[in-house]
This record gives C-alpha cells, structure tokens and sequence, in this order.
C-alpha cells in the first residue's frame, strides 16, 4: 500500500470567486485514496493562497513531513499553484526526496496536464505502453462522403435552387 501525505488550501476560482473549500478537498482525496490503495499518514493545509507555495507554512511542514512516503496527494494541483514556474520549484524537491505528485482530481488546464504528465511517467516500474499498430504503418481508409448532414437541435437551412 502506497503511503501518502495530503495537503490542502482553498482554491479560488478565479471567474466566479467561488472557493473549492478544504474540507471538501479532504473529502474528494480520502475517497480517492480508498478507491486507490493509498494510506494517507498525515494531512498539511494553509487557509492563505499564497502563489508561492514553498513559503507556505503548511507546505513547509509538509515538505519536512514527507520521509518515508511515496507519494504527496492533493485534491487538484491548483491547491498548490496554477502556475509552472511555481511549480517546479516544488517538483525539484519533491524529486530530490524520491517522492510523486499525485491529485485526486484532473483538470483539462495545461498546469494540471503538465503535472499528471511529469509524475505519471516516473512511477517506479511503469512501462510507457506501445502498441503493435503504433509500429506497423498506417493503414490507409477510404471515408465515403455522407449524404447528408444531421445535426441535432438545429434547423435545416433551405438550399438556394
């Protein structure tokens, strides 16, 4: 069983101001870490959103925490920062200690798709997969043009005569 730590601190949503408070974080990463496999053995948080994270009290503690576990899961990567400049300064020591970054959620932005690229290619033992037909040449398909066009929810334009 994977051992974690967790770490939390509200997100603000930029848009709306609405916050992704910490307590459901919390709720949302030990779901996750039931459904996973994973035993988290110690919580962090900051109230404050702070870009920098490593100056973050909570961070910090976090970060000297963290011997003796595998990996640091947090509800989204954005709990940490939005942006990747800031984040790798984080990654580098979490590299450093031999440890992953894991996030319950994934978000389709680039930072959270950055870091579920990094850290997901480095977990010990994996294999990028490659399969028979990414190594053969591509087999050439012949589409017939449709004969009409069906959109759902839309009016059909009368063709001009």
């Amino acid at each position: 069983m994977k051992k974690a730590i967790a770490y939390t601190s509200d997100v603000i949503l930029m848009r709306t101001k609405e916050v992704i408070s910490r307590e459901t974080q919390k709720e949302l990463i030990k779901k996750y870490a039931a459904e996973n496999g994973i035993e988290v053995v110690g919580w962090f948080e900051d109230e404050v959103y702070d870009e920098n994270v490593l100056k973050r009290p909570g961070a910090q503690k976090m970060l000297g925490a963290i011997d003796g576990c595998d990996t640091v899961l947090v509800e989204r990567v954005w709990s940490l920062s939005r942006n990747m400049a800031t984040l790798e300064k984080l990654y580098a020591e979490l590299e450093r200690k031999g440890v992953r970054l894991e996030a319950a959620s994934t978000l389709w932005d680039i930072v959270s798709q950055k870091c579920r690229h990094r850290f997901n290619a480095r977990v010990p033992g994996a294999k990028v997969a490659r399969s028979a037909a990414a190594r053969q040449e591509p087999a050439v398909v012949k589409i017939r043009k449709p004969e009409k066009f069906n959109f759902v929810g839309f009016e059909p334009v009368p063709t001009p005569a």
